[in-house]
């Protein structure tokens, strides 16, 4: 306390704690990874660049829009955390988790639907109850951890960071793809490449708040394990269950 407020018996007030800006260059990060890997295959087709288009499918305009536009929320709610309007950021929270929640149902649904057409093109029904198997399953990590991010809303530490790993389920995909087209073969190249967002934000945990949470390693880990699902994927473990979804839809 200075002296000058000694003197009136009036506290000095505490110095405002600055913002990290942290959260918010990750999902910018997220956002143009997302971006750049679905480039090529649906965004230069959708603003014209290639006329020769595969995606003529109204389902994968939807689907694309609708989780771009989950990328560019993440950023504004922490845009507006950053910026000291943390009211409103709550007043938008149960919108945008309804949102996230609607989000996860559409994308099971695309799925299944983008595997029907698949299989009908490549005249496999194992190739596409393969493939189906890693949309589901991001889809199915992506509402765990927004339900996490919920379920913590009043404990910030955790909740942006279960917000976080939802966020990364959604942008892993386009992530996947620049990491695919770069043409890495190594294992312990490309993983931890694919990783990155998650990793970034693991360190800075460790050097910065110098501890760890396990939302952050749990988010970690299943999606090292996502990674490695191929096998999995291809077994008769999940092509029944991928046939199922399959011709139900068909």
């Amino acid at each position: 306390m200075s002296t000058a407020a000694a003197s009136t018996g009036i506290s000095a007030p505490r110095a405002r704690r600055r913002k990290s800006p942290f959260f918010l260059a990750l999902g910018v990060l997220m956002l143009v990874l997302a971006i750049g890997g679905f480039w090529p295959q649906y965004f230069s087709v959708a603003i014209g660049n290639h006329p020769k288009s595969t995606t003529q499918f109204w389902l994968i305009h939807l689907h694309a829009a609708i989780f771009t536009v989950w990328l560019l929320a993440y950023i504004a709610q922490a845009g507006l955390v950053m910026a000291g309007r943390t009211a409103l950021h709550l007043r938008l929270g149960p919108r945008l988790a309804a949102f996230g929640f609607a989000a996860a149902a559409l994308g099971i649904y695309a799925a299944i639907r983008l595997a029907v057409r698949l299989g009908e093109r490549v005249g496999s029904s194992d190739v596409a109850a393969s493939f189906v198997f890693f949309p589901i399953i991001d889809m199915i990590f992506f509402a765990s951890f927004l339900s996490v991010a919920v379920a913590y809303r009043k404990r910030p530490e955790i909740h942006k960071r279960a917000m976080l790993v939802a966020t990364f389920s959604i942008a892993v995909v386009g992530l996947d793809r620049l990491v695919s087209r770069a043409g890495v073969k190594n294992p312990w190249i490309w993983q931890p490449l694919m990783l990155a967002p998650l990793i970034i934000a693991l360190a800075h945990d460790a050097m910065v708040r110098q501890r760890l949470y396990a939302v952050m390693a749990v988010g970690l880990i299943v999606h090292v394990v996502r990674l490695n699902a191929d096998g999995f994927a291809a077994s008769e473990w999940w092509l029944p269950v991928g046939r199922s979804l399959i011709q139900s839809a068909g």
